[in-house]
C-alpha cells in the first residue's frame, strides 16, 4: 500500500474510533447514573438495576445474528447507523423510565425493562457491525494499532461524556436528566453518521454480498460451530467472558459505594466514572507503548493481560479496605489507578480480538465479532448481576462497609482466575503470529 493509501487508512481508523466513542457515550447514563439513582435516591435493592442491566446484556445476544447477516449481506454501514439511532432513542427512554419510576415504581420499572433491552439491541447492531467493518477494511499489519486507537478514543469519549454529564446534572432533577440524555443522543448520532460517511462506499476492495449464501438460522449455527472449533477463537472467547465478568462486578456497586460510604452526591459519583475511564485510557496507552518496546512478541500480550488482571485484583483489595477508613482515603486517585490496570488487560484483549477476527474461514469476521461480543456481553451482564446480588446478600448478613468489601474481594478473586486463562491463551496456535500490540 502506498504512503497516501496508508494515510487514508489511518484517517479511517481515527474516524472508526470516533464512531465507537459516540456509540458508547449513550450508555453512560443508563449503565452508570440510573443504577445509582435507583439504589440511593429511590431506595431500591441493588438487584433492581441489576436485572435491568441483565436485560440490556441479554438483548445483546442479537450480536451474533447481526454479525452473521452483515457477513452475508455485505453492507455494514446501514446496520451501524440504524443500530445507533435505535440506541439513541432507547437511551432517552431509559431516563424517562427512571423518572416515571419515581412516581410509580412498577410502571416505571416495566418501562425501564423494555428500554434497557432496546439499548442492548442498538449496541448489538451498531457495535458488532462496526468492529466487523474495521476487521475487514483495515490492513492486517494495522489492525492491532487500530484496536488501540479505537479503544483510546472510545474511553476518551466515555470519560468526556461522564465528566460533562456529571457537571450538567448538578443540581440534579429528573427533567435535567432527560435533557442531558436527549443532548447526548442527538450529538452522538450526528457524529457517528459524519464519521462513517463515505468510508465503505470508497473501499477499493468492497465486501460484496454472498449471492448464494444460506441466510437461515441453521446456516448461522453451523458458522458459529465452525468458529467455536477454532482453538484460538474458543480460548479467546472464554478469556473475554471471564475477564469481563470480573471487570464488571463493580459496575453497579462502585457509585453506590461512593455515596453510602464516602457520602458522594449524584454529580460526584457520576464524575467518579470519569476518573475510572481516564485511568483506562492511560492503561491502554501503557499497553500499546509496552508492546511496541518489547517488539510485540506473543509473550508480551500474555504478560500485559496477566499483569493487568493481577494489578486490578490488588487495587480492588485496596478499595475494599478503604471503606473502613473512609472518607479519609483518597478514593478518586485509587479509582484512577484501578482504571489504569483495567486498561492494560483490556488493551491486550481487544488487540487480540481484532487480530483473530480474520483468522480461519474467510467472510466470518462479523460472526467472530458477534461471538466475541456475545462473550463480552455475557461477562458484563452476569458480572453486574452477580455484583448486585452479592451486595444485597452481604448487606443482609454484614454491615454496610463489610458488604461492599466482600463484593470487591470476590471480584479480585475472579480477576486472578482470568489471569490464568490469559496464560492458556498464549498456547493457541494463531497467536504464534506477531502479537498485536504495536502502535
Amino acid at each position: 500500500m502506498s504512503d497516501k493509501g496508508a494515510f487514508r487508512e489511518w484517517v479511517s481508523i481515527v474516524r472508526f474510533g470516533i464512531v465507537q466513542a459516540s456509540i458508547v457515550s449513550i450508555t453512560v447514563l443508563p449503565i452508570s447514573t440510573i443504577p445509582r439513582l435507583m439504589i440511593k435516591e429511590l431506595s431500591l435493592l441493588a438487584i433492581a438495576p441489576g436485572i435491568l442491566i441483565g436485560a440490556y446484556y441479554v438483548a445483546q445476544g442479537s450480536r451474533l445474528p447481526f454479525g452473521y447477516r452483515a457477513d452475508v449481506l455485505g453492507r455494514r454501514t446501514p446496520w451501524i447507523i440504524g443500530g445507533h439511532i435505535v440506541l439513541a432513542i432507547a437511551g432517552v427512554l431509559t431516563c424517562l423510565s427512571v423518572w416515571l419510576m419515581s412516581l410509580d415504581v412498577v410502571l416505571g420499572y416495566v418501562a425501564a425493562m423494555l428500554s434497557f433491552g432496546l439499548v442492548g439491541v442498538g449496541v448489538g447492531a451498531a457495535g458488532t457491525t462496526l468492529f466487523a467493518l474495521i476487521a475487514t477494511t483495515v490492513h492486517p499489519v494495522r489492525r492491532a494499532p487500530a484496536a488501540t486507537v479505537v479503544w483510546l478514543l472510545m474511553i476518551a469519549g466515555l470519560a468526556f461524556t461522564a465528566g460533562m454529564a456529571g457537571a450538567a446534572l448538578d443540581p440534579f432533577s429528573y427533567a435535567r436528566l432527560v435533557d442531558v440524555a436527549i443532548t447526548v443522543s442527538i450529538i452522538a448520532v450526528i457524529v457517528s453518521t459524519v464519521g462513517l460517511w463515505g468510508i465503505e462506499a470508497n473501499l477499493s476492495d468492497p465486501h460484496p454480498p454472498e449471492a448464494k449464501a444460506d441466510r437461515s438460522w441453521a446456516a448461522m449455527r453451523r458458522a458459529i460451530d465452525e468458529i467455536w472449533h477454532e482453538p484460538a477463537a474458543r480460548t479467546l472467547t472464554i478469556f473475554i467472558f471471564a475477564s469481563m465478568f470480573a471487570f464488571n462486578m463493580q459496575e453497579l456497586v462502585l457509585e453506590p459505594f461512593s455515596a453510602a460510604v464516602y457520602g458522594y452526591s449524584v454529580a460526584e459519583s457520576t464524575t467518579l466514572g470519569s476518573f475510572h475511564r481516564t485511568g483506562i485510557l492511560i492503561g491502554l496507552i501503557v499497553a500499546a507503548v509496552s508492546g511496541s518496546l518489547l517488539k510485540s512478541r506473543p509473550q508480551t500480550v500474555v504478560a500485559l493481560a496477566i499483569g493487568g488482571c493481577v494489578a486490578s485484583a490488588a487495587l480492588l483489595v485496596t478499595i475494599a479496605f478503604s471503606g473502613f477508613v473512609a472518607p479519609a482515603w483518597p478514593l478518586q486517585p485509587t479509582i484512577a489507578v484501578y482504571g489504569v490496570s483495567n486498561g492494560v488487560f483490556a488493551g491486550a484483549a481487544v488487540a487480540s480480538i481484532f487480530s483473530l477476527a480474520s483468522v480461519g474461514r474467510e467472510r466470518r469476521e462479523g460472526t467472530r465479532m458477534g461471538l466475541f461480543g456475545l462473550a463480552q456481553a455475557a461477562g458484563f451482564g452476569l458480572g453486574m448481576l452477580s455484583g448486585a446480588i452479592g451486595l444485597d446478600l452481604a448487606r443482609a448478613a454484614l454491615g454496610e462497609i463489610s458488604a461492599y468489601a466482600t463484593v470487591f474481594f470476590v471480584e479480585a478473586a475472579v480477576f486472578l482466575l482470568a489471569a490464568t486463562l490469559a496464560l492458556k491463551l498464549s498456547r493457541a496456535p494463531a497467536l504464534d503470529a506477531p502479537a498485536p500490540m504495536t502502535a
